[in-house]
């Protein structure tokens, strides 16, 4: 999930006075995949996805760095999510 990216999405796009049909006619995706960035769910949003979205915002609200932001919230959201044995190191415990 990524929660952060899903309600920082949500909150600019209602900042910039954007239905979610406008918002997928401006950002080129369906509505149904906005509402799964919103609700973070769905797969991942990929960089080329997050430059969309923030030029859509930003070309209405006039927001500048909104694409930092994004990928930001995204970055938190995967770190959190990570599985604590993704950090452990790749040789085995000796016992």
């Amino acid at each position: 999930m990524f929660t952060r990216f899903g309600q920082l999405l949500e909150k600019n796009r209602k900042a910039a006075g954007l239905s979610l049909t406008e918002f997928a006619l401006m950002s080129g995706l369906t509505v149904a995949r906005l509402q799964d960035l919103e609700w973070g769910q769905g797969e991942m949003p990929s960089f080329d996805t997050c430059y969309r979205l923030s030029r859509a915002l930003a070309s209405r609200s006039g927001r500048m760095f909104l694409l930092q932001d994004l990928w930001l919230a995204l970055r938190v959201d995967k770190s959190v999510g990570t599985p604590l044995s993704n950090f452990s190191s790749s040789e085995p415990t000796k016992v």
